[in-house]
Order: C-alpha cells, then structure tokens, then sequence
C-alpha cells in the first residue's frame, strides 16, 4: 500500500506523540511534545488543522509535520514549518509531507517559511540543504559536560544553596514565573505541580533564599529515555555568581548520583550573555555541542 496523507485529527495525537518520541529520542535538546499538550495547542480557537499533516501506511501513523501561520503585520506573510519527523524505513514519506505543507501555505497566502535547524536534530541540516533554505537568526547553542572529567571545589558560597521545598517554596516560585517568564497562573502552577510529582526525573531542585525571599532557583532533569544523562531548565538569578554557584551544585550532584552526562544551553533571553556564559561553561569544563537557528525559505 502506497503512503497516505492526511490533515490533522484529534485520534491522531497519541499516535503523534509515540512516533515524535521515537522519531527523535537520540536529539539534544529537543523534546516531544505530549498529547494532553498537543489537545490543549490544537483546540485554541485560531488553530487550522489544515496545518497539520500526517503520514500513514497500512493504516499506521509513519510520519508527521507541523506547521503554523504566523499573524504579523508585516509583510511577506509568514509561517513556521517543522522538518517532517518521520520514523526510520519510511524516508520517503519527507519529500511527501514536505511538498504538501509547503503547496497548502502557498494557497494560504505565505511566501517565507521558517525553521529550526541544528546538528543534533536529526537531518533537519540536511532538510535545510536539500530544500534550499538559509540561516537567518541565532536561537541556541548546547554545551555538554561529561561528569567523569569534573572535580568540583567545594566553597563556602554553595552552603548558601538550599533544596527546593514544595510546600514552602510553590506560591513565592508561581509569582517568580508569571513576572519573570511571562507564564500565566494555570502554567506556572502546572510547571511546579509537575516538578513535584516527577520522582527521580528531577536530579536537582535548588533555591537560594535571602529573609525567607527566593533570590534565585536552579533545576535539572534526567533525560526521560536515558537517566544516566541529565540538562539543565530554567535558572532564575538576581545577581550574576548566583549561575556560577547553580552549576556547581547541579554539577556535584548530579555526579553524586551517578549521572554521567549533563547538558546546558544559551537560548532566549540568555543570548545577549552569550559571551559572558560561554566563558562560565568553558571555565566549568563544558564543552560546545552545536546551535539551534533559524533558517528560512521564500516559497
């Protein structure tokens, strides 16, 4: 039976999530998005399922892409477009997927695609090549830190730092998230919610408290298909050393239980710092992975 495309379906989305996760369980840095997500995403009022195409052969789910029309005022009209993910044996299914997202955008009005790219994602590099597209903007670089090689000095200032305390800690850390990064209420609370139910996923939860205020907050988590490797989340500091003394302790920590690899990145609101953070990383024994960009196409 020939490979059979098809718009987005709600029965599709566990199917989406399962080949998403094994489609991509050996990128850094990149996780698939869960179904509970995914339904909450694709039932937002401004959601076109037309967007959304699936890949199907002898009624399996093969392969997917994602893509979404993004509402600027400016010209050209634009959209976001995700590199299909497709699971091995079932390669001809990219050209199938790509080739009908990029004719439904065009129906649609758009005329420049954008995407992210990096080398540790797959083939989205050699989707970028093959489909002529080029890089237009920074999103991310990716250190890694092998915890073997680490030999952790201990000092006075990592005493500063206490374990998060649910109890204690949840409503001062919702407050810190809607301010800080822009969450809403129901976000930050399912964030910390999450983190609290999350088991042995979490290797380290830290806070450094001034006169009971949180004056920072550090987190990392075991990668979910491979607990001996571990990333860094969301910091939140309010003085520079503050990260310095995070990572030392994630670090020592983390070697304490047995993890051996940790990842970290500069992304967002971090890029600005690029310089000043590639040097603390490289100070700390991390080393350079790869980027994330994004690269666009006129179409």
């Amino acid at each position: 039976m020939t490979y059979i495309l098809k718009n987005y379906q709600e029965e599709f989305l566990d199917a989406q999530e399962k080949v998403g996760k094994e489609a991509t369980k050996t990128w850094k840095a990149f996780g698939q998005t869960p179904t509970a997500q995914l339904k909450q995403i694709y039932s937002q009022p401004d959601f076109d399922p037309e967007t959304r195409h699936y890949c199907f052969k002898d009624d399996k789910l093969v392969g997917f892409l994602t893509s979404n029309i993004l509402e600027e005022p400016e010209k050209p009209k634009r959209a976001t477009l995700e590199f299909p993910i497709v699971l091995p044996g079932h390669e001809a299914a990219e050209d199938l997927l790509f080739e009908r997202a990029i004719k439904v955008l065009q129906t649609k009005g758009v005329t420049v695609v954008r995407t992210r790219v990096s080398e540790v994602w797959g083939k989205t590099k050699e989707f970028a090549e093959r489909w002529g597209y080029t890089p237009v903007e920074l999103l991310g670089m990716l250190y890694s830190i092998e915890l073997a090689t680490v030999s952790i000095q201990e000092t006075p200032e990592l005493a500063e730092i206490a374990n998060y305390d649910h109890e204690r800690d949840f409503e001062q850390m919702i407050e810190i998230f809607i301010r800080e990064f822009g969450m809403t209420p129901e976000q930050a609370r399912n964030n910390f919610e999450s983190l609290a139910k999350a088991g042995d996923q979490v290797a380290a939860h830290f806070v450094i408290r001034k006169e009971g205020e949180i004056i920072g907050r550090a987190l990392a988590l075991r990668q979910e298909d491979d607990p001996t490797q571990a990333y860094t989340a969301t910091f939140y500091v309010t003085k520079d050393q503050q990260r310095k003394l995070f990572l030392t302790k994630i670090l020592k920590t983390c070697k304490e239980k047995g993890i051996e690899k940790l990842d970290t990145s500069i992304y967002g609101d971090l890029l600005p710092l690029k310089d000043q953070l590639v040097e603390l990383y490289e100070s700390l024994g991390f080393s350079y992975v790869a980027t994330i960009s994004y690269y666009e196409k006129e179409i």
